[in-house]
């Protein structure tokens, strides 16, 4: 169905339409392939390492980088590419390992000086719901001076993805991956000693932008002849406790999670040009490759109260909504010193004291009109000025509830006629052997 009638659909029954996306929600709607030894003898567990093997993201050698651009590094010297032909063959396969290719690739982003291949804000937002919520390896590329403002306040790192509006638990990449290059510290070009101020990592093991997020991966990247300044940089960030904070909620209960940094350290070297982005720099005379060292720090997520929870499923378990300002105001409120501060205020002689008391505090709906008739012309006239007011007010709420309770009601009728039309589509797609079905 093209997608401008399925918008036509949603718009009438008020609710979004998605793909069927595994064999289980599907029965009766795709061949069971019984002749075929793949489905007939080999397991499930066997067929997902082939599709696994089939969508695996490789380097395409017709679209090479240039050895000398600030992108180029192992596993980037080209734009990766997914096979997808496989998810063409029939519709069985297609409910087996749809899901393969988002889960596998690496998405990569450059705060920057880009790759051609790079991905985008628009084009997260672009993501259908099913390929966000597979979505698995997220690769940043930032320069110190860009990750120190991502990281300045909550929300920032989600909102540099997805323009979209925040939804708690809507920015879930299973693999955070996040890489300073040698080109990324502050003043390399000057050749200067590396620093970096451990705020923004322990910002980034903090972020409620993240807890969604199974691994967490800071790669940190520099010349051979300056390991020994990176070392003491690695030891301190190492020392970095992640947070506990409640997060989800497993069960109607609230649930907390953290990072827990992994004992195994990774690193490895590998050798560049000294002309980088084609420039000559004359504090690499003399060298003709430039050897870089490179160190990788993972953290898992983990949930310390549930310490045998399957990880990978239970970090899309639904999060817990952040705290929202009230749109209107508390209508509670006693009118006379809301409305008129000024009049309250100045009425404040010991004699109409206790009248102004009972004008504050009154049960409801009822005012004191003997307060009125003992009180002097000023003070009358004041009190018949704030009465006036409640009045007022008490109307204008009285027709706002009149018109909210007729809205009420054609919204109630409105959804029973959605609800006819979403029955009618579900048993057309149904019988057509369609794989459409509403989203819950």
């Amino acid at each position: 169905m093209p997608r401008s009638r399925l918008t036509a659909v949603e718009e009438r029954t008020g609710r979004c339409v998605e793909l069927i996306n595994n064999e289980h929600d599907a029965p009766g709607r795709f061949d069971d392939q019984p002749a075929s030894p793949l489905f007939s003898t080999l397991p499930p567990e066997i067929r997902d390492i082939i599709w696994g093997f089939a969508t695996a993201p490789y380097e395409d050698e017709t679209k090479k980088f240039a050895e000398t651009a600030y992108y180029y590094r192992p596993g980037r010297t080209a734009s990766l590419k997914t096979e997808t032909a496989l998810l063409l063959t029939c519709r069985r396969v297609w409910l087996e390992a749809n899901a393969m290719p988002m889960l596998q690739a690496e998405h990569s982003y450059y705060y920057r000086r880009e790759a051609p291949d790079r991905r985008d804000p628009k084009w997260t937002a672009n993501l259908t719901v099913q390929n966000r919520a597979n979505f698995g390896h997220l690769h940043l590329f930032v320069q110190m001076c860009n990750i120190e403002n991502l990281t300045a306040e909550p929300g920032k790192l989600r909102k540099y993805f997805l323009f979209t509006p925040a939804i708690a638990g809507d920015f879930q990449p299973r693999v955070f991956h996040c890489t300073v290059r040698h080109t990324d510290w502050w003043y390399w070009e000057n050749d200067d000693p590396i620093y970096l101020h451990e705020s923004w990592v322990q910002a980034m093991l903090n972020s409620p932008d993240l807890r969604s997020t199974q691994v967490f991966k800071l790669e940190l990247e520099t010349l051979d002849y300056k390991t020994d300044q990176l070392e003491p940089i690695v030891e301190r960030i190492k020392a970095l406790v992640s947070e506990e904070k409640a997060t989800h909620i497993v069960d109607g209960q609230a649930v907390t999670t953290k990072f827990v940094l992994s004992d195994r350290q990774d690193s490895y070297t590998w050798q560049g040009p000294t002309n980088i982005d084609g420039k000559i720099f004359t504090r690499y005379d003399g060298k003709d490759r430039l050897i870089y060292h490179v160190v990788t720090l993972t953290w898992k997520l983990t949930f310390p109260s549930l310490p045998r929870a399957f990880v990978p499923q239970l970090r899309r378990a639904p999060r817990i909504p952040k705290n929202k300002t009230p749109d209107s105001p508390n209508l509670t409120a006693f009118y006379f010193a809301a409305h008129l501060p000024h009049l309250y205020h100045a009425t404040t002689d010991r004699q109409f004291l206790s009248k102004r008391k009972r004008l504050e505090h009154p049960d409801g709906t009822t005012w004191h009109i003997s307060d009125v008739t003992k009180a002097s012309w000023h003070h009358r006239w004041i009190m018949l000025l704030a009465m006036q007011r409640c009045a007022e007010e008490l109307q204008s709420v009285t027709e706002r509830q009149a018109a909210l309770e007729h809205e009420n009601r054609r919204g109630l009728f409105e959804e029973e006629i959605q609800k006819s039309l979403r029955r009618q589509y579900a048993d057309q797609w149904v019988a057509e052997g369609s794989l459409l079905r509403f989203v819950e």
